[in-house]
């Protein structure tokens, strides 16, 4: 089980490395992101819709499919839309101070668009009492968990420096899964004390000191050889620690919260879709937690 885990979670790094450097020669489009982060989300969406149906909330699966998908494509429109203006720069991240922050207000507001939209749709089809409110409220937490979540990690694409935000998306993916494997790990060789059964009964407090760790490690590794192979100083050391810190602990906090979504609809998995993880949303729980922390980061 550890090593197929290893194996995937390699093969999703090398995969997601991959679309970033090819997409560099695109840029502001990034057309395989684009297509990257749809089928994710687009898979993730069908899981979650898939659990929340065996807690009785029943969202409706093609107003999360379009609602997320929607939320996911409004984070290029600022991008391209500015490039196709006429600018020299085509990034929003050298406007000033509130540079990478505006684009978030596409997605938000595609995603008020989307309650709207939700809420006439279950009233054209409204029947009898009993339901449509369930509907209503699963309908908009699903979209609002993966494709609000999901905009601050889709963001970082478009974060000015050196190879734009390929260092800031490395350094995300590097330090949200070094917690996956370092609590993984440390808790499958050395976990004896239960961190919080209630959410998730195999999860130790060794295992989450080991995330911790590991998150510390992977996010010194990233800086290194940034400095090393690229040339780029990305953060002072301090800086990087801090980071490692901060994202560790959220990208724990997403994979308890993913475990709590589970352990409420009676799952061990989301799926069965990705070796060793279980579904893409158990790959992606991590960093949809830890997604609007390193933004934040990043960016202050």
């Amino acid at each position: 089980m550890l090593a197929t885990r290893v194996v995937s979670g390699l093969s999703l790094i090398a995969l997601s490395l991959g679309v970033l450097l090819l997409d560099e020669w695109f840029a502001p489009w990034y057309p395989f992101w684009f297509v990257f982060c749809m089928i994710a989300l687009g898979a993730a969406g069908v899981e979650l819709v898939g659990l929340l149906g065996r807690a009785g909330v029943r969202p409706s699966l093609n107003t999360v499919m379009g609602g997320v998908l929607a939320l996911a494509l409004s984070n290029w429109m600022p991008h391209v839309s500015y490039h196709l203006a006429g600018s020299e720069a085509s990034n929003l991240a050298v406007m000033g101070p509130a540079g990478p922050i505006a684009p978030l207000a596409w997605p938000l507001l595609s995603f008020v668009g989307v309650l709207m939209v939700t809420f006439l749709v279950q009233s054209v089809q409204f029947v009898k009492p009993g339901r449509t409110m369930a509907t209503i409220a699963g309908t908009i937490l699903a979209v609002a968990y993966l494709g609000l979540l999901g905009s601050f990690i889709i963001q970082l694409r478009w974060l000015d420096g050196p190879y734009s935000g390929v260092v800031a998306l490395v350094f995300l993916i590097a330090t949200a899964k070094g917690a996956d494997t370092g609590a993984y790990t440390v808790g499958r060789i050395a976990g004896r004390h239960k961190l919080w059964p209630s959410l998730s009964p195999n999860k130790t407090v060794e295992g989450a000191i080991g995330g911790f760790v590991f998150a510390i490690l992977a996010s010194l590794a990233v800086a290194f050889v940034a400095r090393k192979a690229l040339g780029i100083e990305p953060m002072g050391t301090l800086a990087v620690i801090g980071y490692g810190i901060l994202v560790g602990v959220a990208a724990q906090l997403g994979d308890l919260m993913e475990s709590m979504i589970k352990r409420d609809c009676e799952r061990k998995d989301a799926s069965a879709a990705v070796p060793g993880f279980g579904g893409v949303l158990d790959v992606l729980d991590s960093l949809l937690f830890a997604g609007p922390v390193a933004f934040g980061y990043w960016v202050s």
